[in-house]
């Protein structure tokens, strides 16, 4: 076969010295060779698709049933405390144990309203703005007088079909006797380029104990998000109040 009768856009050739009946059944095989591996590529990527789309609608009807259920349970809760404060007020007889069951269910109820709202909040967030969002951020006391366990919750509302992944950095502001001062998490841990990085589909607390410098108060952290979901870092202050550890 006479390589000149490949052009840029064609093949074509004078018959039969450059092309005859073997070269043209040749290319011909060749360029359907060629196209059934396209097609069965795509036929791939089309199958890799449906299944990644698939799994996701599976993973959103879960957090749709629990929330669902966390409402159900709610509603239970709020009739037994309805109940319960009508028996307070016609059998004083069982008072003391009437209030202390009460004051269980309420402090039932209380978290899970927290976490109705939590999972609202990625499933269907009150006001129907979409991606990545900072959902809260605690500060822990620790063992020690000036150490402390950071807890910073990022949630990814309504858009699941990809991971948001990324780097948060969290500065902590106050006073260093009398002047301004601040440190990074990465200043606390002696790697003062440090962050955290994240990679979640729904949510994702991120957790890192640090210990505050001699004669340092703080009195805010500052949180800022990086990632390429996002058009611009995303940045949020909070109060520095510490709470004591969770019960074991």
């Amino acid at each position: 076969m006479d390589p000149a009768i490949f052009k840029a856009y064609d093949i074509r050739g004078i018959y039969p010295t450059q092309v005859d009946e073997d070269a043209a059944w040749k290319i011909g095989y060749a360029s359907a060779q060629f196209l059934r591996s396209l097609l069965r590529g795509y036929e791939r990527g089309q199958a890799n698709a449906g299944l990644a789309a698939a799994q996701v609608a599976l993973e959103r009807r879960e957090l749709q049933a629990r929330a669902a259920r966390l409402e159900y349970e709610n509603r239970q809760l709020n009739a037994r405390v309805a109940e319960l404060e009508m028996a307070r007020r016609l059998d004083r007889e069982a008072y003391g144990q009437v209030e202390a069951t009460l004051g269980e269910l309420q402090s039932q109820l209380s978290r899970q309203g927290d976490d109705l709202a939590f999972y609202k909040s990625i499933v269907s967030p009150e006001d129907g703005i979409q991606g990545l969002r900072i959902q809260r951020f605690e500060v822990v006391t620790g063992a020690e007088p000036r150490e402390f366990l950071l807890k910073l919750t990022l949630i990814q509302a309504m858009r699941h079909e990809s991971v948001a992944a990324g780097l948060a950095q969290i500065v902590v502001h106050g006073m260093q006797g009398d002047r301004p001062a601040n440190y990074s998490v990465g200043e606390l841990l002696g790697r003062p380029k440090a962050q955290l990085p994240f990679s979640f589909r729904y949510f994702q607390t991120l957790e890192q104990a640090v210990t505050l410098p001699e004669g340092f108060e703080a009195f805010e952290a500052e949180v800022q998000v990086h990632s390429s979901k996002l058009r611009f870092p995303m940045e949020q202050s909070f109060a520095w109040k510490p709470v004591g550890p969770p019960a074991a």
